[in-house]
């Protein structure tokens, strides 16, 4: 069986790998977005050229003055935003420096407190393996078996003759009449009328002939009642055997030491909760980085929109008409060569722009990716997957669908659908189903309010052995397959 560790190294890595993706695509941006704003510069530059050639020279100076003014704008916004850039990269590469180091923690914290969990595993099967050979305690186990299968059948009971009443009262209540009489109370001491009422009813009642009906009726409604009140008698009967056979094993637990190792485990669990919330918080503040530098690299910061501005407000000058019309009357080949020129950078401005919106749903995707991946190793975490006990079946199903997710195939809720339906607890020395922990469950077929009611209240008791509980919701307990503790054959035909 695939452990939880290998599983959650096999996610970690998955993650630095969007991680890095994000970044290549970071750089791509960037390199394009830069491009932009250098090839702007240059066309600037070539209609600073062409008027030169073709404009009087009041107009050249005019023109002249508001490009080269433009230009060394650009030139100081775009050093300032390299600036800002740089400074970004270095806050991204100290989170994930952070984030790196904070993970290798985790490890560590674990793999200890994985190795308090084997031996709380070792003390538990040794208390199993001592309980089977005390008769005092078999003894009560079979009591609290017996009350426990008690208590199942009367509930069982409690829903047939739910049914059976739903359906026997069919007739009684499709008969508008017998439920006008019967919601009145007629023909018990609750019914109160006057004299004329008392006529009128008395004559409908011999015209159905309502008491038997009555009699029958209160019966359907009467004993599904009286059947769960002994249901939750019985119950009461079932909670008070199993919390006296649960009193056992709990007192050979204390006489082992167990306490004192229950407490530090679930110290350090804490421990690594808290410092799961720290890594939350980095990788938080690292997609906050992420996205500032996305903005960035994809031409949306202030800096590149006041380059750009400025430089579209100098083009705007009213020589540039003028410019054209000289450049198609002329037969010169300097500026004809010019306009060319010209012609290919906005060909060029504009492929540079695509590639821009290309890239930025591909850096998009990615990061989506990053943020489903990081929402599946938290509910991980936080259902104690990494768990010493805890496995998975099918190693290759969860490879390919982690697999698939990076490919983008699947989603994050897939993948985690997918981790959560295969995962199990692996067969230890210590079993979960031991002594009471095989009693208390209700079948899942018993329906019913009050049976759901009963059901609640005996799966409330709790377990005497040390199972792995969910942090913050999740994490459905499965036992392991096979059944049984791992110390031997001893079978009860119930929870041994």
């Amino acid at each position: 069986m695939w452990k939880g560790t290998a599983a959650l190294q096999t996610i970690d890595q998955s993650l630095q790998s969007i991680r890095n993706d994000v970044v290549r695509l970071d750089s791509q941006l960037n390199q394009l977005t830069s491009e932009v704003a250098q090839n702007q510069r240059h066309r600037a530059k070539l209609f600073n050229d062409i008027a030169k050639v073709r404009l009087n020279e009041l107009d050249v100076g005019e023109l002249h003055s508001s490009m080269t003014a433009a230009d060394q704008s650009a030139v100081e916004t775009l050093a300032q935003r390299d600036e800002a850039i740089a400074k970004l990269a270095i806050e991204i590469e100290s989170s994930n420096e952070a984030i790196s180091s904070a993970e290798q923690a985790r490890e560590r914290l674990l793999a200890v407190l994985n190795e308090k969990a084997e031996s709380l595993i070792a003390l538990e099967a040794a208390v199993q393996q001592q309980l089977k050979s005390d008769d005092e305690y078999m003894q009560q186990f079979d009591i609290a078996k017996k009350a426990e299968s008690i208590a199942e059948e009367a509930l069982k009971k409690v829903q047939k003759a739910q049914t059976n009443m739903a359906k026997k009262a069919e007739p009684y209540q499709a008969d508008k009449l017998f439920m006008y009489l019967w919601n009145r109370g007629f023909g018990t001491t609750v019914y109160s009328a006057g004299l004329f009422a008392r006529f009128a009813d008395s004559w409908v009642a011999k015209l159905i002939d309502y008491e038997p009906a009555r009699v029958n009726y209160w019966n359907l409604e009467e004993i599904p009642k009286r059947l769960n009140d002994h249901a939750e008698y019985v119950g009461d009967q079932a909670d008070t055997q199993h919390m006296l056979l649960q009193q056992f094993e709990l007192d050979a637990l204390e006489s082992m030491g167990v306490k004192a190792l229950e407490a530090d485990i679930d110290q350090r669990r804490d421990e690594i909760d808290k410092h799961d919330d720290s890594i939350e918080a980095l990788e938080l503040s690292l997609n906050e980085q992420l996205d500032r530098r996305a903005k960035f690299v994809a031409g949306e910061d202030q800096y590149i929109r006041l380059c750009l501005q400025r430089l579209s407000s100098a083009l705007e000058h009213k020589s540039l008409a003028a410019i054209h019309r000289y450049v198609g009357e002329t037969v010169s080949p300097t500026d004809d060569r010019l306009v060319i020129e010209l012609q290919t950078l906005d060909d060029t401005l504009q492929d540079v722009e695509q590639n821009i919106i290309d890239v930025r749903n591909l850096h998009d995707k990615r990061f989506a990716r990053l943020r489903e991946l990081e929402k599946v190793r938290r509910d991980f975490k936080n259902s104690r997957f990494d768990d010493a006990r805890s496995g998975f079946g099918n190693q290759s199903l969860i490879s390919g669908v982690i697999s698939q997710f990076m490919q983008g195939l699947v989603s994050g809720a897939d993948v985690w659908r997918v981790i959560k339906r295969n995962q199990r607890y692996r067969n230890v020395a210590a079993s979960p189903d031991f002594g009471s922990g095989g009693l208390g469950e209700i079948a899942d077929m018993i329906g019913g309010e009050i049976m759901r009611q009963g059901r609640r209240r005996r799966s409330n008791r709790g377990s005497t052995w040390n199972m792995p509980k969910p942090r913050r919701g999740g994490g459905v307990f499965r036992a392991p397959r096979g059944g049984g503790s791992g110390g031997g054959g001893f079978k009860t035909g119930g929870g041994f």
